[in-house]
């Protein structure tokens, strides 16, 4: 099997697992969903909308509710065959055309083939004035129910009520309304998703109304950030189904929305195996590790700039090629041009492991960088290319960037989890403060393996230092925790050169 097909078979097995995970919180004789095809959000609702049910979508301007609704009609024609009505009460039909194609999306053959059509309700000049409270909506219904029927429409989108409140003059006469509206939807089966303006900094829609009248209700948000727009949604409420709660970040690329809720952890399954070690093959450390460090393991690696973490990982990473493993870098200091020249100066090729499909980069800015979006892009890359091994290089990056101690702990339980039910084994590297030791007969210095927070979420601890003898720098290594196994609790001294990292003898004073 080519390592197309191999990528293949893995991405249709990680979608069955999601599948069957989504029907396992579902009750028999429940509410039947349907899928979005948006990237992540059918995730986020733990399996789709419920069928022929509405969907409310709040936000201020600008926070992508449109992008949400036209990407609900394109790829519900495009990935499920459900064919969509487009009712607009703001933009022209011609200008929503036009402004899809910035995504890729063509509207005009779906239009002839009788899979989308549009309701046009857009502003003219006839509609400026307000409307009395017994204003009759038939006629538009009349519309869509047309619509709906002409081409068999299941999905439905209205963008915005908004648009169309405001021609009202009291609150009462916009629910009704909207009721109204809703309920005359419902009857059709179609299962819909309705745009509404929410005032800007508060969490209700403009007109207070629209949430207790819709079967589920999605907040999007925006914040600035140091480098980009921080995009965040929140489902509030979903009638009769289970679904995630909870602040999820999101962005909005090239190729349409992007959502990254949590990553649900089945803690009865742990692939953690002490009898099947991942070696690092340097002479005198795997068998300082007790034969290496058992399947499944998470290991930080700390110490200063340096002392040999990031060659420490490339041997790991070499040591799973030359075992027959694939292999994730995840980079946050350095860029992969240099990590790629540094290996070649060691006598690796990582380059070559890359061309052959075999070893996957993640590389992001720290700068506004999303713990969520990462996670994501670790879990493609391990999925993608069935990894065995990680090296993270390095975890403290993240401590410097946007993210507090207690975010970047909650960041490695999900890591962690992910990590033991796939059997992936990990390397962390992590900088720390001291370069040498603290006074004499102090050779660890001031770090806490506690205060980093960290200890709990590892499954081993190795730390990296420097001790001054006499006229030289000698460099140090401590094996301090290895979960469940028995390990060297000497103190070793160790070299780092052209041929890599070299294990020496039993430090002594």
């Amino acid at each position: 099997m080519t390592n197309a097909g191999r990528q293949d078979n893995l991405k249709a097995k990680k979608k069955a697992k999601l599948e069957k995970f989504w029907k396992t919180r579902g009750r028999e004789g429940g509410a039947e969903r349907i899928q979005t095809g948006i990237k992540g959000f059918d995730e986020m609702l733990e399996g789709g909308i419920p069928k022929g049910r509405s969907l409310l979508i709040i936000g201020s301007t600008g926070t992508g509710k449109t992008v949400f609704i036209n990407e609900f009609i394109y790829r519900g024609i495009t990935k499920f065959d459900e064919n969509g009505v487009f009712v607009t009460f703001e933009e022209r039909p011609e200008d929503i055309i036009k402004n899809v194609k910035n995504f890729g999306w063509d509207y005009d053959p779906f239009i002839k083939q009788n899979k989308l059509t549009f309701v046009d309700s857009s502003p003219s000049k006839e509609m400026t004035k307000e409307i009395s409270p017994d204003y009759d909506l038939s006629p538009l219904v009349t519309r869509i129910k047309h619509a709906v029927k002409k081409i068999k429409a299941k999905r439905v989108v209205i963008d915005s009520l908004g648009s169309l409140f405001l021609k009202f003059s009291n609150k009462g006469a916009v629910r009704e309304v909207f009721y109204l509206l809703a309920d005359e939807l419902k009857g059709m089966g179609v299962t819909t998703l309705i745009t509404s303006e929410k005032i800007y900094g508060y969490d209700i829609p403009r007109y207070d109304v629209e949430e207790y009248v819709s079967d589920a209700v999605v907040d999007l948000n925006t914040e600035i950030g140091q480098n980009k727009m921080i995009r965040t949604i929140i489902v509030r409420k979903i009638r009769g189904v289970g679904y995630r709660s909870g602040k999820v970040e999101f962005e909005i690329t090239n190729d349409g929305v992007e959502v990254y809720p949590k990553i649900p952890i089945d803690v009865g399954v742990a692939k953690t195996e002490f009898k099947v070690r991942k070696k690092f093959g340097i002479s005198g450390l795997d068998e300082a590790l007790g034969g290496g460090i058992p399947r499944g393991h998470m290991l930080l690696v700390a110490g200063n700039t340096g002392t040999g973490k990031t060659t420490l990982g490339m041997h790991f990473l070499i040591n799973g090629f030359d075992s027959g493993e694939n292999c994730v870098w995840v980079a946050l200091e350095e860029p992969i041009p240099q990590v790629k020249k540094t290996v070649l100066e060691h006598g690796w090729d990582f380059e070559k492991y890359e061309q052959q499909g075999r070893l996957r980069f993640v590389a992001v800015s720290v700068i506004d960088i999303s713990p969520d979006k990462l996670l994501y892009q670790i879990l493609d890359a391990v999925n993608d290319i069935g990894a065995g091994r990680v090296v993270f290089d390095s975890v403290s990056s993240l401590e410097s960037a946007t993210m507090d101690k207690n975010k970047v702990r909650e960041f490695l339980v999900q890591l962690s989890g992910f990590f033991k039910t796939l059997g992936v084994t990990c390397i962390m590297n992590y900088l720390t403060a001291e370069s040498f030791s603290a006074v004499k007969g102090q050779l660890l210095g001031s770090l806490s393996a506690t205060e980093m927070r960290l200890s709990s979420v590892t499954d081993g601890i190795i730390i990296l230092r420097f001790v001054e003898r006499g006229q030289r720098v000698d460099k140090l290594m401590n094996i301090i925790k290895m979960r469940g196994s028995e390990h060297s609790k000497d103190i070793l001294r160790f070299e780092v050169d052209r041929g890599g990292f070299k294990l020496c003898e039993k430090f002594k004073e």
